[in-house]
């Protein structure tokens, strides 16, 4: 079987889970001895063509090489659709894949090519014109319009990745062109046959546009163990792992832990704009030990006691959450977005109060018993529904259903000529 997956970013630039994702897919799908080709965007300081662990990797795309710049999201805007179609249909004439993947929500492109195309859906660009379902960062959205779209851009701090300027919250001219954009990604869900949500809460999101065919599979994960031990002092330890931005929720976060009865310690790893103004509202037992070494994530998590993820906006699919099922840790999590695929009984789900997080932290922080039966079943949760060998399993066995779906059309339009 020839597979062609089309990522708009992929390893080594990676901007997101989403590029960690498509190489975990890509290496899995390769190991499983189909024929791997990977679409992505040109870099300058990258070859156009590399055949790197049998993945053939082709780096043709007009796009931004930056999504957090404002040019270059307009690069992106103007390029990238008209780039993906032009060469997939060249590498097809020169390939003929049997399938044709596409690996994020910017990548999805219409293109005539009587193949079966599967487009996993990873985030919120195809629903939301700034991309990330948070209207005015107080609330998830539940459906855009132009005039509800102008006010949320007015009134938020972030458009996606990217840090929203002055000159964008107050032109009007921007948010037409914003709106415009966010349909064009819309409409282009049409031209796909099968859909992979990463989580429910995308799913649902697809069946209230009136998308049908989606299976649910979780993007897969490299997660690979390392010796290289971190140093951190010994007691409980809540362990906070991401970017240090407002929609994370850290100062919610912090806010209860200055306030909390207990010998824990908070330690947060990770950078970001809102690291600063973050150290200075933090008390003593907050520790603060900013980008670390990928070399020393595991012993990070071998070493936390739980993990806490109090994002205010919808993750889509927590990488950090995957990460912490995979090494058996309890969680507590806000009930937002795919974090309640991530949270049964392995942790809390919480709302944004933080008298409650309060509450769920000195709870867990004080019972060691809670802890082990919650961290067996993370355990449980990560290989009934997210190990990678289990997910590339799923991704093949549509990739076989839709080959045979395809075939039979392909006969019975024979028959009938």
């Amino acid at each position: 079987m020839k597979v062609l997956l089309v990522s708009e970013y992929f390893p080594p630039k990676v901007f997101g889970g989403g590029e960690i994702g498509a190489y975990a897919l890509a290496e899995s799908l390769s190991k499983n001895k189909i024929e791997v080709s990977i679409l992505t965007t040109h870099f300058p300081d990258l070859k156009k063509f590399e055949n790197r662990n049998n993945l053939k990797i082709y780096r043709l795309l007009k796009s931004g090489n930056n999504p957090k710049s404002p040019l270059d999201n307009l690069k992106r805007t103007l390029h990238l659709q008209k780039s993906i179609e032009t060469e997939i249909k060249k590498l097809h004439k020169k390939h003929n894949f049997d399938i044709i993947h596409f690996l994020n929500t910017t990548s999805i492109t219409k293109v005539d090519i009587n193949v079966p195309k599967v487009a996993t859906v990873n985030s919120y660009s195809n629903f939301c014109p700034k991309g990330n379902l948070f209207y005015k960062e107080k609330s998830v959205c539940e459906g855009a319009n132009q005039s509800k779209c102008a006010d949320c851009i007015e009134n938020s701090e972030y458009l996606g990745k990217m840090k929203n300027r002055f000159y964008l919250k107050k032109n009007p001219l921007f948010w037409i062109y914003a709106y415009n954009a966010f349909k064009k990604r819309n409409n282009a869900l049409k031209s796909v046959n099968h859909f992979i949500a990463i989580s429910e809460f995308i799913k649902e999101h697809l069946e209230r546009n009136e998308i049908k065919n989606i299976d649910l599979i979780p993007n897969p994960i490299l997660i690979k163990d390392s010796k290289e031990k971190f140093p951190l002092e010994k007691g409980i330890k809540v362990s906070f792992i991401g970017t240090l931005d407002k929609i994370k929720g850290l100062d919610f976060l912090i806010d209860a832990f200055n306030n909390l009865d207990t010998k824990a310690t908070l330690h947060i790893f990770g950078d970001g704009p809102e690291k600063s103004r973050l150290i200075k509202k933090s008390k003593l037992n907050i520790i603060f030990h900013g980008p670390v070494n990928h070399k020393f994530v595991p012993s990070i998590y071998k070493q936390s006691d739980i993990i806490i993820l109090p994002t205010l906006w919808p993750e889509p699919l927590s990488r950090t959450l995957v990460e912490a099922l995979y090494f058996g840790k309890p969680i507590i999590a806000t009930n937002r977005g795919g974090n309640k695929d991530q949270v049964k009984d392995n942790g809390f789900l919480i709302t944004t109060n933080r008298k409650e997080l309060e509450e769920r932290l000195t709870k867990l922080t004080k019972d060691k018993k809670l802890r082990d039966k919650m961290s067996k079943a993370s355990k449980k949760l990560y290989k009934d529904n997210f190990e990678t060998k289990k997910v590339t399993k799923d991704i093949i066995k549509l990739y076989n259903k839709l080959l045979k779906q395809n075939k039979t059309q392909k006969d019975n339009g024979k028959k009938e000529i």
